[in-house]
């Protein structure tokens, strides 16, 4: 009797090792959750766009802005002088149009007048009151005066384009000397300010960078056997390392990774690796998941710190 208890005690024992098994194969296998996850934030790299010595950096590392809040200035003397140089060039250019259009109006009456005087000559060169010398003298004058006005005209087209240049070259000056103040385009935090007073800005080098306050999300890397089991919109659970734990939800599952197995190889043929290994490793997915906006703590979240995210599975 004792040996056939011992015998169940003993087949209960694998059974139940065995169901514990199974259940923990399919927690760890299937089970829609990850430790594998990151808090992620939209960062903005600010730059100048025109070269110049900061005169003026209001902010400091860490500091809190808001949208449209002045970050650091560049020295606008250079750019003042341009945008002063660009209203002058206006000016002078209109004053050249209106040079133009007077020679136009003096070259239309002098064409009228020439054209009056050849066709009184022609009316007396036919009664033979004048000789056809002189008739021929006023048919050239009115050559002449035709061809004045027609460079007049062109000079005037070219009086015109000249006036575009300058309102171009001026709003270009006025751009210039308003890029000079750098601005923040979102609220957000500075992080790893670099960038001091006195320094020499380049156009199109980067100065500071900028947090989005408002765009922190959860990046979240579920193995491939376990996305049948994610959908948008499940509810998720995340927990920082640091022990806060707060909802979300699944925003969306991107739809490729990089395949390191498939570099281009010569001639862009795909290069195959030989060896196979039989051990293979389920792929990770990103899965961006939305931070509930009634976290109380969201303004304490730093991105880059790690998470664990585990899906509520039913739950929309």
């Amino acid at each position: 009797m004792k040996k056939i208890l011992a015998r169940l005690a003993t087949v209960a024992v694998v059974l139940l090792a065995f169901i514990l098994g199974w259940f923990a194969w399919e927690h760890y296998t299937r089970a829609p959750w990850t430790r594998d996850a990151r808090v992620r934030a939209d960062v903005v790299t600010l730059s100048a766009d025109v070269a110049g010595r900061i005169v003026s950096l209001g902010v400091q590392d860490n500091q809190h802005v808001e949208k449209g809040q002045l970050l650091l200035e560049i020295d606008p003397a250079r750019y003042s002088l341009a945008v002063e140089r660009a209203k002058r060039s206006v000016e002078v250019s209109k004053a050249t149009l209106g040079q133009s259009q007077a020679s136009i109006v003096s070259s239309e009456a002098l064409l009228k007048q020439r054209q009056s005087e050849e066709q009184r000559r022609r009316k007396l060169k036919l009664g033979f009151a004048i000789s056809g010398e002189e008739w021929e003298k006023s048919s050239t004058e009115v050559a002449v005066a035709q061809a004045e006005l027609l460079r007049n005209q062109a000079n005037l087209g070219l009086a015109q384009a000249n006036v575009q240049l300058a309102i171009a070259a001026l709003t270009q000056a006025e751009l210039d000397l308003q890029r000079t103040r750098v601005e923040a385009p979102v609220s957000g935090y500075v992080t790893n300010l670099l960038t001091r007073q006195g320094d020499y800005a380049t156009a199109g080098g980067a100065l500071l960078a900028l947090v989005d306050s408002d765009s922190f999300y959860v990046s979240g890397y579920f193995e491939e056997t376990k996305l049948p089991r994610i959908e948008e919109g499940d509810r998720v659970r995340i927990e920082l390392m640091s022990g806060e734990t707060f909802g979300g939800t699944v925003q969306s599952i991107a739809f490729a990774i990089a395949d390191r197995e498939n570099a281009p190889g010569g001639r862009l043929l795909a290069s195959i690796n030989p060896s196979y290994t039989w051990v293979k490793l389920a792929q990770r997915v990103p899965v961006r998941i939305q931070i509930d906006a009634d976290y109380a703590a969201k303004n304490r979240l730093r991105a880059g710190t790690t998470a664990t995210v585990t899906v509520m599975e039913g739950h929309h």
